[in-house]
């Protein structure tokens, strides 16, 4: 079972927000903030577009206080104009539409723009630009079966969007769900209506807070125990559990010890610090380097001095198997995405090989980001793919530490 610990604490000189889930006593997962920050991803915005881009199908949109973002511009794109009717779908200097930011500024990159509108709840994704009903490639079997019957019969032929059932949907009554799809229809039809009248250049919806997309994303069967120290937080996570049915077998606990911070309770400076060194030591006195460059995150997987001079074999398929576990711990710890490769130690045995690739496959499954071990390759280089869904640990803290511009 885990547990969430939510809290501020001081890092390198600033005053940090994290929010970090434990296992076991060891810490898996970490979100960075500073203390009341808003998020970009996610809002919606009149945007009005700058400059158009052919040779590289895109646009250039400038939404509120007139930062420019990029729009790429695909096949039968859905454009909700708000300057001019729908005549064509063909963009043109000058234009005003609704965009939402899919991912925040990246080191030299803009923040990414679509023209196609998510609305997003506890079980369900509302999808503007696409009508088709998903379900999460998570839930299967009855479960698949059950959720997909209870919406296809429920929504309309005609609609004008799409639906995408999420992971903790599976455990979700069908009231609950069915509540939430009205919901959200509601909230993409105000918002639409609201759209129509605004002026270029309008934030129609904010961004969520780290703290409500935190506890959107829990898997609650799996979930312990919350506990933070900090009163106003202390209430949103009660609401949110009063109003969740899955959340109601969670402990929800307030921290009050003058003596001992929460956060030093639970080791979280350590915990961040030590997710930010490049190497890890492994029980077995083995050690992982893992760097992240522009193009790939490298992880190099080594033997140290413990090596087994009388079964070297054995010896290397364990530690290749310890540092699997710890390179899966790492990965979803450092939030880290785009192309991973991994060397591990090289093993003479066919079947150890193939032992070591559908281990790691099982690690990942258990990542709620999507994770694809793709294969080896013929220098025994395994490649995996990770989505980005959120900034890595290291862009969260250089965002926290960067002073705030008056």
């Amino acid at each position: 079972m885990k547990r969430l610990v939510i809290t501020d604490m001081p890092l390198k000189g600033q005053n940090c927000r994290i929010m970090a889930q434990e296992e076991n006593g060891r810490i898996c997962s970490v979100h960075l903030e500073k203390p009341g920050q808003t998020r970009l991803l996610g809002s919606i915005h009149i945007g009005k577009v700058q400059k158009l881009l052919p040779n590289i199908k895109g646009a250039f949109v400038e939404i509120e206080n007139h930062l420019p973002c990029y729009l790429p511009l695909i096949p039968q794109m859905d454009i909700i104009f708000t300057n001019r009717a729908k005549k064509s779908s063909e963009l043109k200097t000058g234009d005003e539409l609704l965009v939402q930011v899919t991912q925040e500024a990246l080191k030299m990159k803009a923040p990414c723009l679509s023209s196609h509108l998510s609305f997003t709840g506890k079980y369900l994704v509302l999808t503007t630009g696409n009508c088709k009903l998903g379900v999460s490639g998570k839930i299967t079997g009855k479960s698949k079966e059950r959720l997909k019957s209870l919406l296809e019969q429920a929504l309309p032929k005609d609609r004008d969007y799409g639906l995408i059932v999420r992971t903790n949907a599976s455990e979700a009554s069908e009231e609950e769900i069915l509540l939430e799809w009205r919901q959200l229809l509601a909230e993409k039809d105000a918002l639409l209506k609201k759209g129509s009248y605004s002026r270029p250049f309008t934030c129609l919806k904010k961004g969520e807070s780290g703290l409500t997309d935190e506890l959107k994303s829990l898997y609650w069967d799996e979930m312990e125990k919350i506990v933070t120290d900090l009163p106003e937080v202390h209430q949103q996570i009660l609401s949110f559990v009063e109003q969740t049915e899955q959340a109601k077998g969670c402990s929800v606990s307030f921290y009050q010890d003058g003596l001992l911070p929460l956060y030093k309770l639970y080791r979280l400076e350590h915990g961040v610090q030590e997710a930010l060194q490049e190497k890890i030591w492994l029980r077995s006195g083995g050690f992982l380097v893992m760097q992240q460059t522009e193009a790939f995150v490298s992880v190099d997987v080594n033997s140290g001095k413990n090596s087994s001079k009388k079964q070297p074999e054995e010896f290397y398929r364990k530690l290749n198997k310890e540092a699997a576990a710890e390179i899966a711990r790492q990965i979803r710890l450092r939030n880290l995405y785009g192309i991973i490769l991994i060397d591990f130690i090289n093993m003479k045995a066919s079947e150890s090989r193939e032992e070591l690739l559908h281990l790691m496959r099982e690690y990942v499954k258990t990542d709620p980001t999507k994770t694809i071990v793709v294969d080896v390759t013929a220098l025994g280089i395994m490649e995996l793919t990770r989505q980005k869904e959120k900034k890595s640990l290291q862009e969260q803290l250089q965002e926290v530490l960067e002073k705030t511009i008056p």
